[in-house]
């Protein structure tokens, strides 16, 4: 039983240390946003309409190397104002996108 409330432990003082470093509210505005991007990474194949939202997602996303840094680390990155854009943009772009999946385009091969 010590085992396991050792390991318990730690991994509670390993997220009360994470708290105490960062604001909360930030680390969920990040969470957000590399959910966003890598929800947006699947959806890359369907074809959206144009749109301030889905040009913000595009333009973000383009940038993100998913093979050098996981979309956490990228979202870290960002200057607080791409980071303010993206999260203004996804309830647009997820509405736009989900819209393309529900209804494929028909001229597509």
């Amino acid at each position: 039983m010590t085992i396991s409330y050792n390991a318990a432990a730690q991994g509670l003082e390993r997220i009360l240390s994470e708290l105490a470093d960062s604001c909360p509210m930030e680390r969920a505005r990040l969470d957000a946003a590399a959910r966003i991007l890598t929800v947006a990474r699947r959806a890359a194949g369907f074809h959206l309409p144009a749109s301030d939202a889905t040009r913000a997602v595009a333009e973000i996303l383009r940038h993100w190397d998913p093979q050098a840094v996981t979309a956490l680390e990228y979202v870290e990155t960002l200057p607080e104002a791409a980071l303010d854009r993206l999260l203004r943009a996804a309830p647009a772009w997820a509405a736009a996108a989900r819209r393309a999946i529900a209804t494929p385009d028909r001229h597509a091969a």
